[in-house]
């Protein structure tokens, strides 16, 4: 048995950020439309890398998209091809989600790489990044006065360290390192109010970005870095999510950038040593994934210092995309409609905590499988619980402080998704449920959903 305690009379913070997508809510050059379910679940970021890869890569967001032609006037509005990323950052604020904003360049595979050497004038480089902010936030070029806090600079160069033909910066750490050096100091300087910051690391960290810390933090000024960003594809949530958040937070606090966010910009469920990936594929797309998703949701919550928080993929024709299925296709724009897969509604649930805003203070006797988050306002109150990758269990909750009205319980396992099972009234403010949890299933435990 499992034993839960949540007393939504003591406050612990807020609900945080942390079930953002990577993409937005268009894919496939405006043929697939996600927006109804971005809204359903209130993504609240998009991160913007390997957009519309491969299908449009030559169009959308990437550097060299935006700015073709390296050698030209960086000052000349004529020389930036924003037309299509216009679009898709349209769509992104239209369903009320935010855009962190990688500035870089996709990942490449082809066997010929063109974009991601070091460039050749670093300083430039950033000035045309200057030229794509005030595109976006100030209104330069014909352009927009959207509010974009996060701007990332640069994708996993430090994927070297295990793969010898990186397909993301085909340079030295040491060049890397003076590249974002150069880049955010400019950057910052000019836009103080914002978050310039990178460099959505493979791993928190590893000797390439010890090295980075080491390099920023011994100039001879301090290169900002707003927030440090970082990735990890796992199935181990404590051994590999928590330790490395952990170890994260120590080696930026050691560095002297204790105030830096964490930003936790790219996950999903894949263990390699355990399933070949056309079973993980398979997986992150079911009942487990599901209820790692929620997992992993609650951990980021209650045990780590993670700011933002955005899963690889929203965009469905790539096959990390674990959230949506197919429904329906035909020709033309937005043509192509979407139904959300188990995974899906453990970011929904978790926006139900989200836009209750107070975080609570929770206990849980089994917190490596049964995880736990909770939140309340002054009228609401809801808990997400997560029994991932242990066994079976009768979980006992007990609730103190519970406000009044009705409360359900929502479950998705194998057999069940999103589905209510059970519904009380709440007329004290104690109360104990007990639930038959299996393995690799999620609940919603909380004030009635409209």
């Amino acid at each position: 048995m499992a034993n839960v305690k949540v007393n939504f009379s003591e406050t612990k913070g807020r609900i945080r950020p942390l079930h953002g997508m990577n993409s937005g809510p268009a894919a496939k050059v405006f043929t697939y439309d996600m927006r109804p379910q971005f809204i359903e679940a209130g993504f609240p970021y998009a991160r913007l890398h390997d957009v519309e890869y491969p299908y449009g890569s030559g169009e959308f967001v990437d550097v060299h998209c935006v700015f073709p032609n390296f050698d030209a006037d960086e000052n000349d509005p004529a020389n930036y091809n924003f037309g299509l990323t216009d679009e898709y950052l349209k769509y992104i604020f239209e369903v009320g989600c935010e855009p962190l904003f990688r500035l870089g360049e996709s990942i490449e595979h082809a066997p010929v790489k063109r974009y991601i050497y070091p460039p050749k004038d670093y300083l430039k480089w950033a000035r045309i990044c200057e030229h794509i902010i005030r595109h976006y936030t100030e209104g330069w070029a014909d352009g927009f006065e959207y509010h974009i806090d996060y701007w990332e600079i640069w994708n996993e160069a430090d994927a070297a360290e295990k793969k010898p033909i990186n397909g993301q910066w085909l340079g030295t750490a040491e060049q890397f390192y003076e590249f974002y050096a150069v880049t955010a100091t400019y950057l910052k300087s000019k836009f103080p109010h914002l978050k310039i910051g990178g460099c959505g690391f493979c791993r928190g960290v590893r000797p390439f970005i010890e090295g980075f810390m080491e390099y920023i933090s011994t100039r001879d000024y301090k290169v900002p870095l707003d927030f440090f960003s970082w990735h990890r594809y796992f199935t181990d949530i404590d051994d590999k999510l928590l330790t490395e958040a952990r170890a994260t937070r120590e080696m930026l606090n050691k560095y002297g950038y204790a105030d830096a966010e964490s930003v936790f910009d790219e996950w999903n469920y894949v263990n390699h040593d355990i399933y070949p990936k056309h079973e993980y594929f398979d997986l992150l797309k079911n009942h487990i994934g599901a209820s790692f998703c929620a997992g992993v949701l609650c951990a980021l919550q209650t045990e780590t210092d993670v700011v933002v928080g955005t899963y690889f993929e929203a965009d469905i024709v790539k096959e990390w995309c674990g959230i949506f299925e197919v429904e329906e296709m035909s020709l033309g724009q937005f043509k192509a409609h979407v139904r959300p897969l188990k995974p899906f509604y453990a970011f929904k649930m978790f926006n139900e905590l989200y836009k209750l805003g107070e975080a609570v203070e929770i206990t849980s006797d089994n917190q490596r499988y049964v995880k736990v988050a909770a939140a309340k306002n002054g009228e609401k109150n809801a808990l997400l619980i997560s029994n991932y990758d242990g066994e079976d269990e009768l979980v006992e909750i007990d609730l103190s402080g519970v406000i009044d009205g009705d409360i359900e319980i929502r479950l998705t396992d194998e057999t069940h998704t999103d589905e209510q099972i059970a519904c009380y009234k709440a007329d004290t403010s104690e109360m104990k449920i007990t639930l038959s949890m299996k393995k690799n299933s999620f609940v919603y435990v909380g004030s009635k959903l409209a």
